[in-house]
């Protein structure tokens, strides 16, 4: 495993690029790209599975996540501002991004895929739009849809309010709230949610309000067409509250050749909450 740490546009991106088992510096790449207030370790168990089967991981922190830190103030005079005056990225700036951590860590621009899950599952999808000719297949797990939707734009700014508190009274409610939002029911084993708390803790106030100010501003349905004709793959839980399995069926519908898969009593981190299932579905796709 190779750590570095990647400038982008004001971000210095904390990246993991990892070889296959074979140590095959030839092996494709596939790029993987966590949740909003998750980190790069939601993603260990698929990485071992993805090295196992051949091929190499890249893998990152999104922006004031984990060992990712907020931009300086210094960096954001060239950044547009959004209406409350506050740093804001767009889901085109951070599909950029990811394009840019590839090159730099790969020394390529090629990919054999990008799995991305919830906010990642988005952007999964915008890369297969924004650099067709550079990735061959695509993973969207989770995603909230192809549009950010009006009845989910108060939750957001419940949530920072919420954040914001715990940051002056040294709580945790909106991290246990997230990870039961996360794994509403049956999960198996407790060690994941444990698990899942500690990656919760690692964002910073400021990088969940980037991202959540992000999530909650963007709309491709009319680009929808500019989607490769085939290498899609959707999965979502149908235990998921935070997601709309119609919605998802509607992005498939408009994917020529796409594929929807639907995780029976599974919440919004397939990856974390039914590894071995995920990644069979993962692999088999990858793979046909």
């Amino acid at each position: 495993m190779a750590e570095a740490n990647v400038e982008v546009e004001g971000i210095n991106y904390h990246t993991e690029y990892s070889l296959p088992d074979s140590q095959d510096k030839s092996a494709p790449c596939v790029l993987l790209v966590h949740a909003l207030m998750s980190n790069l370790h939601m993603w260990d168990s698929t990485v071992k599975a993805l090295h196992a089967a051949g091929y190499s991981t890249l893998r990152y922190d999104h922006v004031g996540h984990h060992n990712t830190p907020p931009p300086p103030q210094s960096k954001t005079t060239e950044r547009r501002m959004s209406v409350s005056g506050q740093l804001a990225y767009h889901m085109d700036d951070l599909t950029r991004h990811m394009h840019q951590l590839v090159k730099e860590r790969t020394g390529q621009t090629q990919v054999a895929a990008v799995i991305g899950c919830s906010i990642g599952g988005v952007l999964a999808l915008r890369y297969g739009m924004m650099f067709p000719d550079h990735v061959d297949q695509i993973i969207s797990i989770a995603a909230p849809g192809i549009k950010a939707t009006e009845d989910k734009k108060p939750l957001w700014s419940q949530r920072i309010k919420q954040f914001e508190e715990d940051e002056k009274n040294g709580t945790d409610t909106l991290c246990r709230a997230t990870v039961e939002r996360w794994f509403p029911g049956g999960l198996e084993d407790d060690d994941v949610r444990a698990e899942a708390l500690k990656h919760v803790k690692t964002c910073s106030l400021e990088g969940y309000k980037l991202l959540a100010d992000t999530i909650r501003n963007y709309d491709y349905t009319e680009e929808l067409h500019t989607f490769p004709n085939e290498g899609c793959l959707i999965i979502g839980g149908t235990a998921d509250g935070a997601i709309s399995i119609d919605a998802l069926e509607f992005i498939t519908s408009y994917i020529q050749g796409s594929k929807l898969v639907k995780m029976e009593g599974v919440g919004h981190l397939p990856p974390m909450e039914k590894p071995k299932q995920f990644e069979e579905i993962m692999l088999g796709f990858l793979e046909r």
